[in-house]
């Protein structure tokens, strides 16, 4: 008898919803639809004659199994992504740590170290390879050749390095303030429970900090990763995807084919293949941080 009322309720609900889900699906999965279409074709748009034939999977194919440079973007992607969160994530966690102290003037250091996340990837990326790591008169090389090492060409000898000390600098404040909100809201008890029992420092953030944060590390681990996937305005300016591929990743290789080779057809199969890679990721993340920091049930 009292199902009519609650079916009502639920009925609303739904309707009131309804428009925003539309508007999401139509706003994220119909961009990804017409990319999918588009695979399937052949369409290069300087060569309009040709028209768009259907070809099915072989753009696919020929990414994968044809296109030397395609699978060595995967291997400089997973590369470039994984040394940047990790790196990022330690040291985020180090100064959620020293911000979670109390000291003098904790709120000026916390602006400050909050400051880089807000900097954009090109701004990030001019500042980095002009005023610090620039070989002639940045500021590393002057320290190096001061110091009689000679002077850092650090985009010649280390691309990789480069672009991952530029990503780390920006994401670190990312990192921090996730990790910062999960530190402040664990409960003093279990650390004076620790104290009592006669934890040291490290024991204590071993052994208690540690697997409390642990799924805030996950949401950092996990956000971060699908945000530096993308990865591309610090590799457009300071390395081109050079030298050679030595820092083209798949963001960049897919801006590549279709600013270079004009062919929307291939561009549009690697931005799947990119698509496909970066779920698989996060899906292998999420399992191990589950394993890490998930008791396992006996």
């Amino acid at each position: 008898m009292q199902q009519g009322p609650l079916v009502r309720r639920n009925t609303m609900q739904i309707l009131l919803v309804a428009p925003a889900i539309v508007y999401l699906v139509a706003l994220t999965q119909a961009p990804f639809a017409v990319t999918l279409w588009y695979s399937l074709h052949k369409w290069i748009l300087t060569e309009p004659e040709l028209g768009r034939p259907f070809v099915g999977f072989s753009n696919f194919g020929e990414a994968l199994l044809h296109d030397a440079i395609f699978r060595t973007s995967i291997l400089n992607l997973v590369e470039i992504t994984g040394s940047i969160v990790v790196a990022s994530l330690g040291l985020g966690l180090l100064l959620a740590l020293l911000l979670n102290r109390t000291f003098p003037g904790r709120g000026v250091v916390r602006a400050l170290l909050i400051t880089p996340f807000f900097v954009m990837p090109t701004v990030n990326a001019v500042v980095w390879k002009n005023l610090l790591l620039n070989p002639n008169y940045g500021l590393f090389s002057w320290a190096t050749d001061s110091l009689g090492l000679g002077r850092l060409d650090i985009f010649a000898s280390a691309p990789k390095l480069g672009i991952v000390v530029m990503a780390v600098w920006q994401w670190t404040p990312f990192m921090m303030l996730v990790l910062l909100a999960g530190l402040q809201s664990l409960p003093n008890e279990v650390h004076e429970a620790a104290l009592i029992d006669g934890a040291n420092a490290w024991s204590e953030f071993r052994h208690v900090t540690l697997p409390l944060l642990g799924p805030y590390i996950e949401l950092a681990l996990l956000l971060g990763s699908i945000y530096i996937l993308q990865l591309f305005g610090e590799i457009f300016v300071a390395t081109q995807g050079g030298p050679g591929s030595a820092t083209t990743t798949l963001p960049y290789y897919v801006y590549q084919t279709i600013s270079q080779d004009h062919d929307v057809g291939m561009a549009s199969a690697q931005a799947v293949l990119a698509i496909v890679v970066a779920s698989l990721i996060a899906s292998l993340l999420l399992r191990l941080m589950g394993r890490m920091f998930r008791p396992v049930a006996s």
